[in-house]
């Protein structure tokens, strides 16, 4: 890659230790194809520690001065480590470590603490580096302490490839998580988990250098697939999608992570796929179809891909549903409450329940002038109320609505019915049928109340007008129920205009 100066690796594998602490079958050897992969295929410079050579002294030398006096801005850096790692618990929570070769069990002194190599890592001066650790509890080395839900870009253009080659990138891929063992000697090719020469993961990682993860755009007529760039995001969903399944079915689940460093801006590491010519389309003109904002509409859950700046509250509202069958979204009019349900929460579930399918999501309906006939529409919009109830046509009698959601919790017990009512107070300023606004409102209380485990209602509010509501039907519930939607931050702001825009492969000049 003419982008940097030179392609640099430091690779650490021990199979040989001693002092109390068991052996490994397949580090070293994981470690020594990887050089021979990194060396003829990808053009690295590798620097290589295996078994007695990875003592705690040769590392923390290595780390402190070897790597600090060779490593240049221009170069990238690659850092891998098979071996035993162990997670003890400390104040704060799991604090990681690896093992070297001349470590002693139970002496924690002798291993190398995560602190201290994420420390000599950070000094170094390189704009790209990537860690990729294959231990046991590689997840509990507090990389970060969010990491976002990860989707690879169908096309990369040319415009961003060149964005995440020159903005920071300095990204971690684990074997395991947290409270997971990472196995040494799983194939991953077969069905009862014979012995293999790798780790599933070193297995996976070098078939993925290869050219395996190079999945996007997918193949079609007369086209392969890929485009010649392998991310590290792709590299890891490629790594967790053979891992995860895999060793699963073993009843020896390991999950792979990734995890951004603080010094990472909005780069990736990048490996060039092995024989694959880079297929990198410039971007799309700019014209008024390319327009990344909303201006004063608000995101509904198509605009998903370009809603940004809200993130932590999205998960917060996740989190807050799941808990409890009533969630009142409140705000002052414009803070982005609408948004937040429907491009937010709405697109945070569906790529969390895309395996077991567990939520069924109505079409966000408003009140309007008759509540009962919208909340009909949408009830019979779901092709399993449909299917299942098409003896029961009423419109506008509250029995009707009654049996029909009755009947969908019957004969679907295993599943969320998620049910969003946006602009709630339509029921103020629109409907002016007293009797069927209560009506309207005893059958959300009775629907709670009768489906705490199954319905998720959340209504979407303005501030101004909760007053209206409290001594409703739904007052028993509603000071639990509430989820204040604040102004957004100056961080939240600073997303909410920049990322749009490089999501249409666009960028602001500073």
């Amino acid at each position: 890659m003419s982008e940097f100066s030179r392609n640099m690796a430091f690779v650490i594998g021990i199979n040989n230790y001693g002092n109390g602490i068991s052996s490994l079958q397949n580090a070293v050897n994981d470690a020594k194809k990887l050089i021979e992969t990194l060396r003829t295929k990808h053009g690295y410079q590798v620097w290589v520690c295996l078994d007695e050579v990875a003592t705690l002294s040769n590392l923390k030398n290595f780390l402190e001065q070897t790597l600090p006096q060779q490593v240049q801005p221009d170069d990238r850096l690659l850092f891998y480590f098979a071996g035993h790692g162990i997670a003890i618990n400390g104040d704060d929570g799991p604090e990681g470590y690896l093992i070297p070769q001349d470590a002693k069990l139970g002496d924690s002194k002798t291993y190398l603490a995560m602190t201290q190599l994420q420390e000599c890592l950070s000094n170094l001066p390189c704009r790209h580096f990537l860690g990729i650790f294959d231990c046991c509890f590689a997840g509990a080395f507090r990389w970060s302490s969010t990491r976002d839900l990860l989707a690879a870009p169908e096309v990369i253009h040319k415009e961003r490839y060149d964005r995440f080659i020159i903005d920071r990138a300095w990204q971690v891929i684990t074997s395991a998580a947290y409270d997971q063992k990472a196995l040494d000697a799983f194939n991953l090719n077969t069905n009862r988990g014979q012995i293999g020469n790798h780790s599933p993961f070193a297995a996976a990682l070098l078939e993925a250098l290869e050219g395996g993860a190079d999945i996007y755009p997918p193949a079609t007529q007369g086209k392969s697939a890929g485009d010649g760039v392998i991310t590290a995001t792709e590299l890891y969903l490629y790594l967790r999608d053979r891992i995860e399944s895999a060793t699963q079915e073993n009843r020896q689940r390991q999950t792979p992570g990734i995890w951004p460093l603080k010094k990472h801006d909005k780069g990736e590491y990048i490996f060039l796929a092995p024989g694959h010519p880079l297929n990198l389309p410039p971007a799309p003109p700019l014209d008024e179809s390319q327009n990344p904002y909303r201006g004063l509409e608000s995101f509904n859950e198509e605009h998903s891909n370009l809603f940004f700046g809200r993130q932590a509250l999205t998960e917060q509202l996740y989190t807050q549903i799941c808990q409890q069958p009533l969630t009142i979204v409140l705000g002052a009019s414009g803070t982005g409450k609408s948004s937040l349900v429907k491009a937010g929460l709405i697109a945070y579930i569906r790529k969390l329940d895309t395996t077991h399918q567990q939520w069924r999501i109505l079409v966000p309906m408003r009140p309007g002038e008759s509540p009962l006939r919208a909340l009909n529409n949408t009830l019979t919009s779901e092709n399993s109320f449909v299917s299942s109830i098409t003896s029961l046509s009423t419109i506008d009698k509250l029995e009707s609505l009654s049996a029909k959601l009755a009947t969908w919790m019957k004969l679907n017990p295993q599943s969320k019915l998620l049910l969003i009512i946006d602009q709630f107070e339509e029921l103020i300023t629109l409907c002016h049928n007293e009797q069927e606004r209560e009506l309207f409102l005893n059958f959300l209380a009775e629907a709670v109340n009768n489906y705490p485990e199954q319905l998720r209602l959340v209504l979407t509010l303005r501030l101004d007008f909760e007053s209206q509501f409290r001594d409703t039907a739904l007052k028993q519930y509603w000071t639990g129920a509430r989820f204040i939607v604040p102004p957004m931050t100056r961080t939240d702001l600073r997303q909410a205009i920049e990322e749009p825009a490089s999501a249409k492969v666009m960028y602001f000049s500073l």
